[in-house]
């Protein structure tokens, strides 16, 4: 990874949201190639972002060209705490804010929004899961 890249994953929140949300492998779901992405408000990946929005979250890669291929980032639909919409190279884009307390911001195309929003409502509406069974007393010692 080059200096220029560290510099860029420090300063454009890329690097805080790669350690918050850790991407692993790539999962299965639709799949974008060679998109533009904007991590936090200042740094943006152009047309080098791989993006899968998958049953469980919304997983991202960057790949510049020359610097190496970053760190993935997968955050769950429920870490996603913030949706606003904006714009992106004069396109229709959405801001999302990801994790409690905020690690950073995301901002997509439409696209990709249209296809990953309908997974984000759905987990935000998901019931709780069920409490856990009450523990079994604990017999005292015999005498």
């Amino acid at each position: 990874m080059s200096i220029f890249t560290r510099a860029f994953n420090k300063f454009g929140g890329y690097g805080d949201l790669a350690r918050r949300f850790p991407g692993g492998p790539e999962p299965a779901g639709q799949r974008w190639e060679r998109r533009c992405v904007e991590f936090g408000n200042t740094m943006r990946y152009d047309w080098c972002v791989t993006i899968v929005v998958a049953a469980e979250g919304l997983w991202l890669q960057a790949r510049p060209p020359a610097q190496g291929t970053q760190a993935a980032i997968f955050v769950p639909w429920a870490e996603i705490r913030e949706v606003k919409p904006t714009r992106l190279y004069w396109r229709e884009a959405a801001r999302l804010t990801c994790g409690e307390p905020a690690a950073g911001a995301i901002t997509v195309w439409r696209p990709v929004w249209d296809v990953a929003g309908p997974l984000w409502q759905a987990a935000w509406q998901a019931p709780p899961a069920p409490p856990a069974p009450p523990a079994p007393p604990v017999a005292p010692p015999p005498a």
